[in-house]
């Protein structure tokens, strides 16, 4: 079992990921093959339609990267982490956290993620 901060380590690489098959490779890793994504503007995604999602921002906001800015807490199979999204520059363009639910493996299993408008663009 991979340990919790290089998993939610692994998961944020593939924010960062330019290339659908390495966005979709570093998933796999980290995410269990029926896992689900939601955030204020996505509802539900599978693995592959948050792969198409993280390359929509990668190509609205090119240079940009998501960075895990805390410690991940964890208790009873779930977890939580901050992270921000610096523009290429290195700015910060938005924060926010990740609740997680814990699955197959110690894997991620569900992902529901919070953050504040865009400070940047």
């Amino acid at each position: 079992m991979m340990a919790l901060e290089d998993m939610v380590d692994t998961y944020c690489a593939a924010w960062n990921a330019a290339e659908a098959a390495e966005r979709n490779r570093l998933l796999r890793v980290a995410w269990t093959a029926d896992g689900r994504y939601s955030d204020p503007m996505v509802q539900e995604l599978d693995r592959a339609a948050l792969v198409a999602h993280i390359g929509v921002l990668l190509d609205r906001f090119p240079g940009s990267t998501i960075r895990r800015t805390t410690a991940v807490d964890s208790h009873h199979g779930g977890l939580r982490f901050g992270f921000v999204r610096l523009d290429a520059g290195g700015s910060m363009m938005r924060e926010g956290v990740d609740f997680c639910q814990l699955g197959e493996g110690g894997r991620l299993h569900r992902i529901i993620g919070f953050f504040g408008a865009l400070q940047s663009v």
